[in-house]
């Protein structure tokens, strides 16, 4: 099993044992990048250093990744993936996502929690990234 370099990158989406796409950066938008770019794939592993509600929505709506594994997950992010029979592998499980300060929770966990069905949420998360609807 290949061992992420966190250092390098925040995620990195293998298939076939291969690193096919690596990014950096925080919050929502790397994850959002690549589940846009290998749409229509299946079975794909991701290796993302943090996953929230927001990330596991983004996730099981994409259907494209098989497994998941992560240094931190949020509860309901954790509660959600098993509820959706996706496999996670998260090194610890926080009760929510914080903000970089540790001061709040961050926003798209908020979003993700505030939301009560999938395109409420899609379109929360679109508006909040500066994505425009399709």
């Amino acid at each position: 099993m290949l061992i992420p370099d966190f250092t390098r990158y925040s995620l990195a989406l293998l298939e076939g044992g291969q690193i096919i796409h690596c990014a950096g950066g925080g919050g929502l938008r790397p994850l959002w990048d690549a589940l846009e770019k290998y749409q229509g794939r299946s079975g794909l592993i991701l290796y993302d250093k943090v996953i929230g509600l927001a990330a596991a929505m983004l996730i099981v709506r994409s259907g494209i990744i098989a497994e998941i594994h992560t240094k931190v997950a949020s509860r309901p992010a954790e509660e959600f993936l098993e509820k959706n029979g996706m496999i996670l592998h998260a090194a610890e499980v926080a009760a929510n996502i914080l903000t970089r300060d540790q001061s709040a929770v961050c926003p798209g966990e908020i979003i993700a929690l505030g939301c009560s069905n999938t395109d409420e949420f899609m379109k929360s998360i679109r508006e909040f990234l500066g994505i425009s609807a399709p």
